[in-house]
């Protein structure tokens, strides 16, 4: 059984994190076929959108977690994504799992999101540091996969130490 908790973006808000792929892609020099990405196949306008798309997720969880965003900061993995410890991760699977890299930082929540335009499903979360444990090592990837049903609710967060500084919502 998927759950999670839905949350709708605007079309000015895609508008938006379009705006801001662009910007941020074009400040980085990325490519689709840069090295440190796994999915090389990628046509440029591809490549954007799904840019785009990982923005709205990080928009969605501010959105959420009552904290402020802009899609336009560059952060490459200087600084969260969300927040002051918070790492968006996004895939257009419903199931899809969350994939943590080495280069995430430990100290990091990791929150996955699935779906895409307009509707996004927060799907749950889970430390980096635990995340980072060899039963999630992938097999054949750098990389490690947590399965959804090992991620935490995102109602739990704000419950939890690691949401103890959140705004509280109206």
């Amino acid at each position: 059984m998927i759950v999670g908790q839905t949350v709708k973006i605007e079309l000015g808000e895609a508008i938006a994190c379009h705006e801001a792929a662009i910007h941020l892609i074009k400040a980085a020099n990325y490519t689709p076929d840069m090295a440190k990405r796994y999915n090389k196949n990628l046509t440029f306008h591809e490549y954007v959108a799904e840019y785009a798309e990982t923005v709205s997720a990080e928009l969605v969880v501010a959105k959420y977690l009552n904290l402020p965003f802009d899609p336009f900061e560059s952060k490459f993995k200087i600084k969260a994504d969300v927040g002051d410890i918070f790492e968006v991760k996004w895939t257009h699977w419903d199931d899809g799992n969350l994939i943590v890299h080495e280069y995430d930082r430990n100290s990091d929540i990791a929150i996955l999101v699935t779906g895409k335009y307009p509707f996004y499903r927060i799907a749950g979360w889970i430390p980096v540091a635990i995340a980072k444990r060899d039963r999630y090592r992938h097999h054949s990837q750098p990389n490690w996969w947590i399965a959804q049903h090992h991620l935490m609710p995102i109602d739990t967060l704000i419950r939890s130490n690691y949401g103890a500084d959140l705004p509280r919502l109206p």
